[in-house]
């Protein structure tokens, strides 16, 4: 079981990977667009909606290893729960954004004390800032480095 999980893990990393923009990451600071994009997106359930990319492509909340071996998990709009700044504003997580090249924004809360993490990541398309991918809060196996 442990080896199953493991390489679902291996298999979620490689195709991550794939996915990303070939820009070396910016961890700088964030545009000022995507700043507004993201306080208006966490205060306006419409505007939520419109700016999420359905079937959106992800992970559920504690998926299970065939789930995330598979690489066919989607969010669907009549399921989607209203994403807020809890997690921003919770002093057990650790918000790790980064940047690559100028359209795509990945942020990651990372537990501080347990192999706990969610991952969202955001794409600006013709002047407007997307979401475009959720993964829920998983276990991960700690490799140290988290961005």
């Amino acid at each position: 079981m442990r080896i199953l999980f493991l390489l679902s893990l291996l298999l979620i990393g490689l195709t991550a990977c794939q996915r990303q923009a070939p820009a070396p990451p910016d961890t700088g600071i964030l545009p000022t667009d995507f700043q507004v994009f993201y306080e208006l997106f966490h205060r306006d359930s419409s505007y939520q909606m419109e700016h999420i990319r359905f079937p959106l492509e992800g992970l559920p909340d504690y998926a299970d290893s065939l789930t995330i071996a598979s690489g066919q998990y989607a969010w669907e709009a009549e399921d989607w729960v209203m994403h807020k700044r809890q997690l921003a504003d919770d002093p057990e997580f650790q918000r790790v954004v980064t940047m690559f090249g100028d359209f795509v924004v990945r942020e990651r809360f990372v537990h501080k004390e347990r192999p706990l993490m969610t991952e969202r990541r955001f794409e600006k398309v013709q002047d407007e800032w997307y979401l475009i991918y959720y993964a829920g809060l998983n276990t991960y196996h700690h490799t140290g480095d988290h961005q």
